[in-house]
């Protein structure tokens, strides 16, 4: 390996870090949307509590069905669709 394969490697695995996500991230931003749902429900009414669930809940399918598509099965593309669907915390 010549050295700029190096540099592209070392790249590489810096920007798959920075993207990772983890499950504990997932967990949170699962939290984070519980509780944004709830603060819509008490500020506003049920109607725009039920659209914002029912948003993130549209996603997860889309993610599911994607992971799915992809080749994942049973567990593996469930844990996949939630990494997708609320791993975003982890980068807050």
């Amino acid at each position: 390996m010549n050295a700029y394969e190096r540099v592209l490697a070392e790249d590489r695995e810096v920007v798959r870090r920075l993207f990772r996500l983890t499950i504990g991230g997932a967990h949170a931003g699962l939290a984070i949307m519980v509780c944004v749902v709830a603060l819509v429900a008490a500020v506003g009414n049920a109607a725009w509590a039920l659209i914002v669930g029912g948003a993130v809940a549209f996603w997860f399918t889309v993610a599911l069905a994607g992971v799915a598509r992809g080749g994942r099965r049973g567990q593996a593309a469930v844990t996949r669709a939630y990494l997708l669907t609320f791993g975003w915390a982890g980068w807050l």
